[in-house]
Parts: structure tokens; sequence; C-alpha cells
């Protein structure tokens, strides 16, 4: 079993794995199935099979993502240009796991490594403005589960930013001009706040839910908690 990344880390192992696959997706119940060594933080993966994927939150509360992922995906991965999970099946709580889970199909590539230009800037830009161009539905704009802190006007992280700032500082052999970080910020506190218009965003679009091949991005995963339309909170 990997190493708990939680402190309150739901107790996750291939026994339990397998108990919900035979009751909820008995076709591919049988199928090989493996912990995966490279995991994310938010969800436990396991290799089923040769082309899906099963994937358990790891903590308590982590069905809404599931279900989120489930809903939305379908009609955000049409604007995209690279793939998305698809998602098979979405499985309930039970053998004492509280949670909701899904299997989706398996997408291969490498996780970017930073720096080595795995990805181009240009890829990244058309994911973000892929689903942007994506209508934001009406049940959605009043969804309280798609209102999260990384939608937000930054001028809202002045405070936090200022303290993870010096607290950089207090860093010794720090390889990062944080005078320019400093001005970058001051200048990007400087901008007019705007209303936005109700729009998607990928709240996580970090290297480990990117996949790529050959210096191009080509799939970005985990769109669980990251769907959010992006308007404040009234």
């Amino acid at each position: 079993m990997n190493a708990a990344m939680h402190d309150d880390e739901l107790m996750i192992d291939e026994d339990l794995v397998r108990s919900l696959l035979r009751r909820d997706v008995a076709a591919y119940a049988d199928l090989p199935l493996r912990p995966l060594d490279s995991t994310g933080s938010t969800n436990r993966l396991f290799r089923l099979g040769q082309e899906w994927l099963v994937r358990l939150p790891r903590r308590p509360r982590g069905s809404a993502a599931i279900t989120q992922e489930a809903r939305r995906l379908p009609d955000l991965a049409a604007h995209l240009s690279v793939a998305t999970p698809e998602v098979l099946a979405v499985g309930e709580p039970g053998f004492g796991y509280p949670e909701r889970w899904s299997v989706v199909r398996w997408l291969d590539g490498e996780k970017p490594r930073p720096g080595a230009g795995d990805v181009t800037p240009a890829d990244l830009v058309e994911v973000v403005t892929g689903l942007r161009r994506t209508e934001v539905p009406p049940e959605a704009l009043g969804d309280p589960e798609l209102r999260w802190y990384r939608g937000s006007s930054i001028a809202g992280f002045d405070a936090d930013f200022q303290s993870w700032l010096q607290q950089c500082r207090e860093l010794t052999d720090l390889d990062l001009d944080l005078d320019a970080v400093a001005h970058v910020w001051k200048e990007a506190m400087a901008l007019p706040v705007v209303e936005p218009e109700p729009r998607w965003l990928h709240g996580d679009l970090l290297a480990e839910n990117l996949l790529s091949r050959d210096g191009r991005l080509t799939a970005v995963l985990d769109f669980g908690a990251s769907p959010s339309a992006t308007r404040p909170s009234t």
C-alpha cells in the first residue's frame, strides 16, 4: 500500500478495489489489477487490465469531485484539442469505504519534467482557451460545488503571497529572483479588477495532471475538483 499523504487518509487496498469492482462493474472485475507507483495526492490509482484506471479519493468528502468529473467532462472534452479521461463508470461507497469512485480509460503518455520542454506553452494556452470557449450551462452557475477559491480574483491572495515571499527570502541558496517576482506581483495587483463572465477553468493545471509525448501535450487529467465556473460568489 502506498504511504499515506494526509492525516485523514482513507484505507484503500487491492482487496477493497476488487470488492467494489465486483459489485458495481462486474464485467471488468476480474481483469488484472495493480496499484500504480505514481499516484496523485487526491486519488489512489489502480491499473485495471490494459485499458482502464480505477480512481478512488484518498480523503473523506472526495465524492463530489468524482461526480462532477463524470457530469461535466463530456461537454468540456468536446472543446479541447487533447485527450481527457473517458469515464466508464462511477461506483458507490461500500465495504467500509465512504466515497464514490470511478473507472476511466487509460491514457498513454509521460508526466512533463519541469524545464525539459516536454510541453509547449502554446499547448497549455489552447487548453485554457478551449475551456473558456465552452459555455457554462445555467444549472452550473447555481452549483455551490463549482465555487472554488482558485476561480477567485488573485487580489484576495495578496496577504498570503507577501507572507510566502518573505518566507522565501529567509531560505538560503534559493535560485529565484525574488525581487523580480515581487515586481510582477505588484504590477498584477495594480491591474483593474474586472467582473468576469462565467467561464470554465482547470484549477489544478500542474505537471502531475498532464501527459506529454515528443515535446507536445497529449492529455489533461483530473477534472474532478477543477472545473469551476469563475464568477465571484454573491
